[in-house]
């Protein structure tokens, strides 16, 4: 339950005379009782640390001793960096000492007052997140890895290709690496990427130029391609779709569901020559299939000679992981189609269960040299590379790369305005959000996705992530809030999650009436319902439903009142407003019925009440945490103030401990 600097009880003084009529009878006379109970001024002010409330704290005095005798110089330092403590126990140590400054907009509360301080705790992250900034190993490729990759100390480039793709070496090389590697550890591997392959040796050497049957990028349109829907969804016009700057795209998620359909991309016709030995290169993205196995079944490339069947190619390098991210094919024999007229068809397929999407670019058939060397591409020398980064985790025997995560590649920085190839500061919480929008352009609503970077804290640089989730059309970083509670007792604040909370005595004032419309909602959903299924809530007619008042706002099983802003526990009115039929009550004296009330409020309503208003409540090792709740019973004798204490048993459980009317 939240309230903004809310007055926890205002009566300081004075007379209050109460009349009412209720023809339930409910509190209808004081019995000569006209002064409320009278307590203390206090206040709950709830309050999120700023970025310069961290800062203010890793520079405090106070805290930089308590640092140094705890051994906690460094994390107290980090949490300017990162805006977030390491743990709930720095938080706790550490945020007194903030709060006590004459600086802070609340130094002036009163004893007794609480501040519930929300703060960002590193430890409220998911496994992978937690995994990787604690300890993210990496690895550049070296230029004896390359050589290996490529076979040959001579015929290489420092770099991967789509003859010899970087998926095919990664997992080995940070195996090599990282022979000690434990299960859930996470590395990002650095390398170069060549878009094209290189030629080595003698290139051109007085042979006909090698020949280019195809080449279009999609980046302005579908160009001379064309479109064959076989299984067009109904309601839809089209499945393939120009999707600048990311190519073709197919999809048959269309208005929040998925439809069964099937729907070719096809190439103009060629006609290869009689030596071509050509083969097929294009580029790919596939994310949202049920897996990537399902999408190599259900996004294929296929070959056919004019006026044939189709016949499915193998793709040599496949994407391994959902996502948006293009990977090269890889070079697709076309041989066997020598002296042929040939098209290519990019088939897409789904079903009502799954409906995935693949985007297609930078489609390519071009001759193949005799040597088994790309003549069509450019000599090694000139072959253009950019770096790469790729994140992957130990699953305790393999290297692989995990799903839902993103890694920032070195253009990313450059975009970013970074010239060090870094985040530092709050630029992940101004850059990523962006980011995402451009990498995740179809994300679903709540879509969650971490992404992992390279971040200097003011002394050294490190891999990081950070989780981010799509809320309401805007990536939010997931911070790892939590909340706190600090109470002021004798001008000291100390880190106290136990509640001390006083229930006015007054008509329709929070915060009784809260608690105590959560007490006839318990009653409602927990008696009520239970012993008379058919019933319904109260409209503000008559009769209002078993226990229930025909306003809704007081309950009869336990006597909690949100009108009257108390507990009546009146033998009379139990008896009065019990249900038809019910005996319960019979063969009890008034008193009995009485204990009988109280026992219900007490043992049942009230934590229960409590169970729905601080469902956040947990126990805390080494410490009691309690909620002590004062409130006012009105009996056949007048209104008297009890207080009630329970104690947090687990999480939301609340166990009674004492309470006035016996203790």
């Amino acid at each position: 339950m939240k309230f903004s600097k809310s007055h926890i009880l205002a009566l300081c003084g004075g007379t209050l005379l109460l009349t009412a009529c209720s023809e339930n009878a409910w509190n209808d006379r004081l019995d000569g009782f006209e002064v409320p109970p009278v307590y203390d001024v206090t206040e709950t002010v709830e309050y999120t640390l700023t970025p310069a409330d961290y800062a203010s704290i890793a520079s405090n005095t106070t805290n930089k001793q308590l640092a140094e005798e705890a051994g906690l110089t460094e994390a107290l330092a980090a949490v300017a960096t990162n805006n977030a403590f390491a743990t709930d126990a720095e938080a706790r140590m550490f945020i007194p000492a903030l709060i006590s400054s004459s600086s802070f907009p609340y130094f002036t509360l009163n004893n007794g007052s609480s501040l519930r301080i929300g703060y960002n705790l590193a430890t409220n992250q998911p496994a992978e997140v937690m995994a990787i900034n604690k300890a993210c190993k990496s690895y550049t490729v070296s230029e004896a890895d390359y050589q290996e990759a490529w076979g040959s100390d001579e015929d290489f480039i420092k770099a991967f290709a789509p003859i010899t793709p970087a998926s095919a070496s990664l997992p080995g090389l940070l195996a090599d690496a990282f022979p000690d590697a434990a299960e859930g550890d996470y590395a990002v591997i650095s390398y170069q990427q060549a878009d094209t392959n290189p030629v080595f040796g003698n290139v051109g050497g007085g042979e006909e130029p090698a020949q280019v049957y195809l080449e279009e990028s999609f980046d302005e349109g579908i160009g001379d391609f064309t479109i064959e829907d076989v299984i067009l969804p109904e309601g839809a016009s089209y499945v393939w779709s120009h999707a600048a700057p990311y190519g073709m795209k197919a999809s048959a998620y269309i208005s929040g569901a998925n439809h069964k359909s099937e729907s070719w991309l096809i190439s103009p016709e060629m006609t290869l020559s009689d030596k071509a030995d050509a083969v097929l290169t294009f580029d790919q993205a596939v994310n949202f299939f049920a897996s990537v196995e399902t999408a190599a079944e259900e996004a294929t490339v296929n070959v056919r000679v004019k006026g044939g069947d189709w016949t499915r190619l193998t793709i040599p390098s496949y994407p391994e992981s959902l996502s948006w991210s293009f990977v090269a094919s890889g070079d697709i024999d076309l041989s066997a189609y020598n002296g042929k007229t040939i098209e290519i068809g990019f088939c897409y397929t789904s079903t009502d269960e799954k409906a995935g999407t693949w985007e297609v670019k930078n489609v390519k058939v071009a001759d193949f040299a005799a040597t088994g060397k790309s003549a069509a591409k450019a000599p090694a020398a000139e072959v253009p590379t950019v770096g790469r980064n790729a994140i992957y985790c130990f699953d305790g025997s393999k290297w692989n790369v995990p799903g839902s995560m993103l890694v920032l590649q070195p253009s990313d920085y450059t975009d970013m305005g970074s010239t060090y190839g870094n985040l530092s500061g709050s630029q992940p919480d101004q850059y990523l959000p962006a980011y995402l929008a451009q990498a995740l352009p179809y994300a679903q609503e709540e879509t969650a996705e971490i992404v992992v970077y390279r971040y200097y804290n003011g002394s050294s640089t490190s891999w990081k992530a950070s989780q981010l989730t799509l809320t309401e059309g805007k990536w939010v970083m997931n911070q790892g809030a939590t909340v706190d509670k600090f109470t002021r007792k004798d001008g000291i604040w100390n880190y106290n999650p136990s509640v001390e909370l006083v229930l006015p005595y007054s008509r329709n004032t929070d915060p009784s009436y809260t608690y105590y419309m959560a007490c006839v909602d318990w009653v409602f959903n927990n008696v009520t319902k239970k012993l008379y299924p058919n019933a319904t809530p109260a409209d503000g007619n008559k009769p209002g439903p078993e226990f229930i008042d025909y306003r809704g706002n007081a309950e009869f099983y336990s006597g909690a009142s949100a009108y009257y802003g108390n507990v009546d526990v009146r033998a009379t009115t139990a008896i009065n407003n019990a249900p038809s039929g019910y005996d319960a009550y019979e063969g009890m004296s008034d008193d009995e019925i009485v204990e009988l009330i109280k026992q219900r409020f007490v043992k049942e309503t009230l934590p229960g009440a409590l169970a729905i208003l601080h469902n956040d409540a947990r126990p805390v090792d080494g410490m009691e945490v309690t909620y002590t709740i004062t409130f006012t019973a009105y009996t056949a004798e007048g209104a008297n103030a009890e207080t009630v204490v329970y104690t947090v048993s687990g999480p939301a459980e609340f166990t009674y401990k004492s309470c006035t009317w016996w203790d």
